[in-house]
């Protein structure tokens, strides 16, 4: 009996702390919120919480009678949709920040329960997007930050149709490790969220509130990505794209889709498969096949740009000694309406990776006009393959041309 009693005491606790759950919604002045409440139902009840104070904001049952309990100022801003039973607040203001509580009944029995928290913002900043590898470390910015430290991070939570964020912190303090996977910690100096051994469930969207005085100053929203990766190949190769952002807590598999359509197949294109690992496999590649293409899971993106060029010859040899200036030759740079330099080295561990994109490329000035490229004070972790890549009006890969720089060790060595 005892044991009984104890398991009904567990159920209600993790129905309360259900119910119990909050959900954040950041919203900008004079922007709208609609709570979607469920159809079939008796009544529901809208309130909000001030303090210790419950009020009432409206009744389903009685919204427009004269004894309503909708505050009269809300009465000017809401629009009511009787066949989707939506109620939306036109014209937010500050003054409408603050917990609401959805409950609704079905014959006297509670059948739906909500607890939201409405945060209306003065402005909102656009969002900052962050390539970042698993594993990683990295500082997630909170712009307008460096005169007012009052602030609050969230995290975006894609259980919910609708924008929805949770604390990052369990609690409202920012100042402590997180106590769920002790990842997360909040820099002092910057007010930068740090993320350590970055993992597929942390690439998603972070939104950092900068509040003066309990109101929301500004929204600033950092989304963390995989870098996108690009693929060369030419007619009748192989192709493997990796994807590597499932997490077991995935609830449907990955779904891959290219940049025009989510069906693979085009005409007079063979069909890609996908591998028990969700892996994209080309087995025989056609000049069309190249495009950018997606694996999605859970809300997470991982994207590769595959580039597929007429059949390679081999490579021109060039060698170089320590602290020369080289120059390499696109020869077939008039081919196309484009082209594009690439580096395929060891440095780089055999990946692909843009001269325009690539950090420690500085030393490498592009000379667009003529079709070459100069490295100069050109070390030994400069040696490697490098593309060009010659591309039509629909960016597809009409040649390639690659010289391989191999570094002349000095005599006696």
């Amino acid at each position: 009996m005892a044991a009984v009693t104890e398991l009904s005491f567990l159920l209600f606790a993790l129905i309360n702390n259900i119910h119990a759950e909050e959900r954040i919604i950041i919203r900008r002045e004079r922007d709208s919120y609609t709570f979607n409440l469920p159809e079939n139902t008796n009544s529901c009840l809208i309130s909000r919480s001030v303090g210790e104070e419950k009020l009432v904001l409206w009744n389903t049952s009685d919204l427009w009678s004269n004894s309503s309990s909708v505050p009269e100022h809300l009465k000017q801003r809401i629009v009511n949709t009787v066949k989707t039973s939506s109620y939306t607040i036109l014209n937010l203001t500050h003054s409408d920040s603050g917990p609401y509580q959805e409950e609704c009944w079905t014959e006297g029995s509670v059948t739906h329960e909500n607890n939201i928290t409405i945060t209306v913002c003065t402005t909102s900043i656009y969002r900052t997007f962050i390539r970042v590898s698993l594993g990683e470390t990295v500082d997630l910015p909170c712009e307008g930050a460096a005169d007012n430290l009052d602030i609050q991070w969230l995290k975006r939570d894609y259980r919910y149709e609708q924008e929805t964020w949770s604390r990052v912190f369990g609690d409202n303090t920012t100042s402590v490790m997180d106590n769920v996977r002790g990842r997360y910690q909040v820099v002092t100096n910057t007010s930068a969220l740090r993320v350590s051994t970055i993992t597929t469930t942390d690439l998603t969207d972070y939104n950092c509130l900068v509040m003066n005085q309990q109101q929301c100053f500004s929204s600033h929203t950092v989304q963390l990505r995989l870098p996108y990766e690009t693929i060369y190949r030419s007619v009748g190769e192989t192709a493997v794209l990796p994807c590597t952002i499932t997490d077991s807590t995935d609830e449907q598999p990955p779904r891959w889709s290219n940049r025009f359509s989510t069906n693979l197949g085009q005409q007079n294109q063979t069909v890609p498969s996908v591998d028990r690992n969700y892996s994209l496999v080309f087995s025989s590649l056609m000049l069309n096949h190249t495009g950018r293409y997606f694996c999605d899971a859970s809300m997470r993106e991982q994207e590769y740009d595959l580039v597929v060029c007429p059949k390679f010859g081999p490579p021109a040899v060039q060698r170089f000694s320590e602290g020369e200036e080289v120059t390499v030759r696109c020869t077939d740079w008039r081919k196309g309406r484009g082209h594009e330099w690439f580096i395929k080295s060891n440095r780089t561990e055999g990946r692909i990776f843009s001269v325009t994109y690539d950090q420690s490329m500085s030393r490498v000035s592009w000379y667009y006009g003529n079709g070459i490229l100069v490295i100069s004070s050109i070390s030994v972790g400069d040696a490697g393959e490098y593309w060009c890549v010659v591309t039509d009006r629909d960016y597809r890969c009409v040649s390639t041309s690659r010289t391989l720089l191999v570094y002349n060790k000095p005599f006696g060595i």
